[in-house]
């Protein structure tokens, strides 16, 4: 592919880019500060009237030490953070737009997280499925996949899942992933961190190609080598939250030469600008190098920039966005579409992962057979009806946690995706959460089921087709209570708690069940309890299934059997009566509970996201 083929690539709508856009981009940032609020610290300010200028067709990278304010400059400047930032933004001269910003721009973190079970190939494939329109064709789109593997060097990995592939190769794709729809503006937060020598070269050059293309491509750079230096246009320096020079990189040392700092010969300029940046205190030399920065980059014809100073002499803050909703941007397709995307996606990378679908599965299938053989054949024999009601509550625990603890791993793991992807307009809250749901239903149901399968066949349960139905219902319904609390767990809370409060939530819960304590024999105080736990009506579900209905006489293998009428065993457990619907009724109304919970969770999840 030649450089002038490259230069006018599509956009989504099959448009070049210099259709779209002017043919040159200059990005003015005048005097911009950042505060952030903490409640027990009070206000810090973090960025102090940093200005400068980004131009397309060069490549940019900030620099300075540790905690100068560089990442947060380019989240300002990403529009990842609106509140707390006064100051000015020009777009070639025209205040910018937030919205048609955002959408004109894109952002790749440091840590830029992806699905682990898709392929390279898959990963751009579903991005080019949510991000392009619904006209672009199948054709078009495996076009445009097939350039940007082409242009970052992507095609020999292309079947390999990105679990696999290399720490460079990895930064490549997230670069691929945003380039789906041409975006003429780009941030990079720190793009070679994690990488050797070689792999931050290579990415370093395709960012350069990047920006020769016509787009401005901004990046923070940690103590680049001469080599790398070597590849940026320009750079911004940054110490203590101010800008000590932003222009061309050639430029920089006599810049700081006229200054009184000059740098030795054979020394790395980045390691020169890094330690002069890393004084302790401003100098008055680094504040002639902050002011000299400031009158550079200054506005000449306010009046053709339609910016002003007000009264005060400060600059006007831009315009306030309390609600970081409303920086989201639109999804491009319709909701059944992204609905299939997503629901496709769940279930492709869950039919690989060993641990969440073929070792659970296969856990399932061991326990069961390890259930049969202990308790084999006890359940129609009167002597061991007490060591039937252990094996029915062991049922029950091993399938609520079976699925409630895999579940907490798997949401922390998708989470990460889901914000990124979200706000940034992939898809829906509405169709990410059903096409969880949905994804989720297959191994909530063949679950509980071969488990049920096997241990009622090996235990000598009644050999009655409607009881078998009962209790798979009932185990059903456990599964998905179980699986409800461990997503609602994950998604809201870190892994560390996550995995503490779901064993400490259910088992208090366990004792109110009336497998530990008959619930005539509790406190009055404590009976409401009972009341609200899924425990009771699980294990009172799953009696009434093996014992109630009239089943009557139980064989008894003994001289004497105590509990030789089914229905005098039910009376002396409280749980007399064919109240089966009920208990599955109530069971349902616990889903729908933690159903509504997932949501709300999700909810939460991103404006904890976006503070």
């Amino acid at each position: 592919m030649t450089d002038n083929e490259m230069a006018t690539q599509r956009e989504p709508n099959g448009v070049a880019l210099t259709d779209q856009q002017p043919k040159t981009l200059e990005l003015n940032f005048q005097e911009v500060n950042y505060t952030l609020q903490n409640v027990i610290k009070g206000p810090t300010q973090i960025l102090k009237q940093a200005s400068g200028t980004l131009k397309s067709g060069r490549l940019t990278a900030i620099l300075g030490p540790s905690g100068a304010g560089k990442s947060t400059l380019l989240n300002v400047l990403a529009a990842f953070k609106i509140n707390g930032v006064d100051g000015q933004f020009l777009i070639n001269g025209k205040p910018r737009d937030i919205m048609a910003y955002r959408k004109m721009s894109s952002y790749i973190p440091q840590n830029y997280v992806m699905l682990n079970l898709l392929t390279v190939e898959e990963t751009l494939r579903v991005s080019a499925d949510l991000k392009l329109p619904r006209s672009t064709t199948t054709e078009e789109k495996q076009k445009i996949i097939n350039e940007i593997m082409d242009i970052l060097q992507l095609k020999c990995c292309r079947q390999t899942l990105v679990r696999n592939i290399s720490g460079g190769e990895h930064k490549r794709l997230s670069i691929g992933i945003e380039l789906i729809t041409n975006p003429p503006i780009m941030f990079f937060d720190e793009p070679t961190s994690g990488l050797d020598s070689v792999a931050s070269y290579q990415v370093i050059c395709h960012l350069q190609s990047l920006a020769k293309l016509g787009r401005i491509v901004v990046c923070v750079v940690h103590q680049p080598s001469s080599r790398l230096m070597r590849l940026f246009d320009d750079v911004l320096i940054m110490a203590h939250g101010e800008v000590l020079y932003a222009g061309e990189q050639k430029d920089m040392l006599t810049t700081f030469s006229q200054f009184g700092y000059n740098c030795p010969q054979y020394y790395n300029p980045a390691d020169f600008v890094l330690e002069v940046g890393s004084e302790s205190s401003s100098t008055q030399r680094c504040e002639d190098l902050i002011l000299q920065n400031k009158l550079r980059h200054s506005i000449i014809d306010k009046n053709s920039c339609k910016f002003h100073i007000d009264e005060s002499g400060k600059f006007p803050v831009e315009e306030e966005l309390g609600n970081m909703h409303l920086l989201r941007l639109k999804e491009r397709v319709g909701f059944f579409y992204q609905l299939k995307i997503l629901l496709k996606r769940h279930l492709r990378s869950m039919s690989r992962d060993m641990m969440a679908v073929q070792l659970r599965i296969l856990m399932h299938i061991i326990v069961a057979l390890l259930l049969g053989v202990v308790y084999w054949q006890i359940g129609n024999d009167a002597s061991k009806i007490v060591s039937n009601v252990s094996c029915l509550f062991f049922i029950i625990l091993f399938v609520f946690a079976g699925n409630a603890m895999p579940s907490i791993l798997l949401c922390i793991q998708d989470s990460a995706v889901f914000i990124r992807e979200y706000y940034n307009g992939w898809y829906s809250l509405r169709a990410y959460y059903i096409s969880k749901v949905l994804a989720d239903l297959p191994l909530q149901l063949i679950c509980p089921t071969l488990f049920i399968s096997i241990g009622y066949l090996m235990t000598g349960q009644p050999p009655e087709l409607f009881r078998f139905v009962m209790c798979w219902g009932i185990l059903v319904m456990t599964s998905f209570i179980g699986h409800f609390i461990g997503v609602v767990a994950g998604t809201s809370l870190t892994m560390q708690l996550a995995i503490f409060i779901v064993p400490s939530v259910a088992i208090p819960f366990l004792l109110f069940s009336g497998f530990f304590i008959r619930l005539r024999e509790l406190s009055w105080f404590l009976r409401p309890i009972c009341d609200i736990s899924f425990f009771r009506y699980i294990f009172e579900g799953l009696l009434r299934a093996i014992y109630g209905y009239n089943r009557g006489e139980l064989a008894c293998s003994e001289v004497f059997c105590f509990y030789h009428s089914s229905e005098q065993f039910l009376k002396d457990f409280d749980m007399l009566g064919d109240h089966y619907s009920w208990d599955i009724t109530v069971l349902m109304g616990f889903v729908l509970v933690l159903l509504l919970a997932f949501y709300i969770a999700l909810q939460v999840s991103i404006k904890r996201a976006l503070r």
